[in-house]
């Protein structure tokens, strides 16, 4: 589990490979971390080829708590995964993106 402030150092750090939000898709498209792709937390089982096994893949959810079982149950299973802590309704950090979501894809 990390804190806003560090995820944010590890970002221009280059120390993450991939950022997965597992909120609904209508929370993502209201706002999401720069440079997240949106997994909900209950497609992810079925999604796990999208995730990376070669870096540092950091999971944010709303609050924090889905997020946690996943990295948890993720760590288990070998992959290098951190919890962003308390999610997007705590994140206070500069890498929020509320641009509409047609125009980041």
């Amino acid at each position: 589990m990390i804190s806003y402030r560090q995820f944010d150092e590890w970002l221009e750090q280059g120390k993450v490979a991939q950022l997965v939000d597992l909120r609904e898709p209508w929370m993502y498209e209201h706002d999401r971390l720069w440079g997240s792709m949106n997994i909900p937390y209950e497609e992810l089982e079925c999604n796990m080829d999208l995730i990376r096994r070669d870096g540092t893949v950091v999971f944010y959810c709303d609050r924090g708590a889905k997020s946690m079982v996943v990295c948890r149950d993720l760590w288990r299973l070998g992959y290098d995964a951190v919890d962003l802590a308390g999610g997007m309704l705590n994140y206070r950090g500069k890498y929020i993106d509320r641009s509409p979501v047609s125009a980041i894809e």
